[in-house]
């Protein structure tokens, strides 16, 4: 399993360039079977930090959260499964369970 977090920090940069560094990364960077991006209304988002036990990041703010997500949202492809977090509940941890289940990593 690699974990492919590094091709949507690509969505932190300004949104001009984040199609460039994505590719980037896609093209140079091997690419996992399985490419899971959890998504989740920024409001919801910052209700759960909100009942964090720490400070705020500087980007967790309701405006950065949604200007990021709709880069990172444009920058999905079809090779990525898309499972909505802002449900509340196990049903997203499941959704997950069940995609690696379903091939074989766990």
């Amino acid at each position: 399993m690699i974990f492919v977090r590094y091709l949507m920090g690509a969505a932190y940069l300004p949104r001009s360039l984040a199609p460039y560094g994505y590719r980037a990364f896609r093209n140079l960077l091997p690419f996992p079977e399985v490419a899971i991006f959890i998504d989740i209304e920024p409001s919801i988002a910052i209700k759960r930090i909100e009942e964090r036990d720490h400070a705020r990041e500087m980007f967790e703010t309701e405006e950065k959260l949604t200007a990021v997500r709709e880069v990172a949202r444009s920058l999905l492809s079809g090779e990525w499964t898309v499972i909505d977090n802002s449900r509340d509940g196990e049903e997203p941890f499941r959704e997950v369970e069940t995609i690696l289940r379903g091939h074989s990593i766990i």
